[in-house]
């Protein structure tokens, strides 16, 4: 598995394709960028891997980031996630948070989004899991969202819609997110 710079790579793929695989459904983003942002629950494990991986460089998704803490996917049999996106020509990065927690690391999780954000301006397409898809990928989602310059609550709203569903999953995760929006409008301001 690479690091934060697995999401710093050279050209995109061309966008077009669907990248939803029997068992992950992305739910994609309405973004006025030239990328794609997605999110998803997790892959499934063991055999079905690779072949997920491989649908998903088909739909010409560029990157997966990947939520799941160690000790997770190790019991969703996830550890050769990274392996097996990179075998199918797909970057992958792994961010872990607990489920239903919040980053501890507010200053890594800045600059993930804004790398996030990064790649979707220069027209990558990213799908963001977690165990679920409705805590942890959606608040980076939106967190890239307002890395990107957009109002929080329209960040949330704009995830929420595409998730067919309120995101993010707890109260704690929302306040993040206004705290995470508060903090760049006061780096921004200084």
């Amino acid at each position: 598995m690479r690091g934060l710079s697995a999401l710093i790579i050279p050209d995109c793929l061309p966008h077009g394709a669907t990248a939803e695989t029997p068992s992950m459904k992305v739910y994609w983003i309405g973004l006025d960028t030239p990328g794609r942002l997605g999110v998803s629950r997790k892959p499934d494990g063991g055999d079905a891997l690779d072949e997920q991986m491989a649908h998903l460089h088909r739909g010409m998704v560029d990157h997966v980031v990947s939520m799941l803490e160690p000790a997770e996917a190790a019991g969703f049999g996830l550890t050769e996630e990274g392996a097996a996106a990179e075998r199918h020509g797909v970057g992958f990065y792994n961010f872990p948070i607990v489920d239903h927690g919040v980053p501890g690391d507010v200053e890594h999780y800045a600059r993930v989004a804004r790398a996030i954000d990064g790649r979707l301006r220069s027209g990558q397409a990213i799908v963001i899991h977690c165990r679920a898809g409705l805590g942890r990928a959606p608040s980076l989602a939106i967190c890239a969202l307002i890395a990107g310059g957009m109002n929080a609550d329209e960040a949330v709203l704009r995830v929420g819609r595409a998730r067919g569903r309120p995101v993010p999953e707890t109260d704690d995760q929302y306040a993040f997110i206004q705290a995470f929006a508060a903090r760049l409008k006061a780096d921004q301001a200084a």
